[in-house]
């Protein structure tokens, strides 16, 4: 479907990390936030399905992420557009907790390759 679109496909998920980095936020603290937060950006740097499904998801109850279920969801986005002829260039532009919910910015930018077969 993407190889025929004749304009580009962008998907935005706006989606908050977790929201327990401070005592004195509207949610306390958790020390599932840190982890949280860096399985979520290790996530888009790697797209491993694993850090997501399983680490990230481990911490998102303690965390109080509203935006886990959208990563999730744009996963899955990803692995059925990439069908066996392309791959996602990922890239993690920021990651932070200025205040006591966490924030990330990533770009997915589809490669594709020519499958060659005997």
């Amino acid at each position: 479907m993407l190889d025929s679109a004749s304009q580009r496909i962008v998907v935005i998920i706006s989606a908050d990390l977790a929201h327990t980095h401070q005592a004195s936020g509207p949610y306390g603290y958790s020390n599932a936030s840190e982890p949280f937060d860096l399985a979520c950006g290790h996530w888009a740097t790697t797209l491993d399905k694993s850090t997501l499904t399983v680490t990230a998801a481990g911490y998102a109850d303690r965390a109080l992420s509203c935006g886990f279920t959208g990563f999730v969801m744009l996963h899955g986005m990803l692995e059925r557009a990439a069908q066996g002829t392309a791959e996602w260039l990922s890239t993690l532009l920021a990651n932070y907790h200025p205040s006591y919910y966490g924030m990330m910015v990533a770009s997915f930018v589809r490669q594709t390759f020519q499958v060659y077969r005997d």
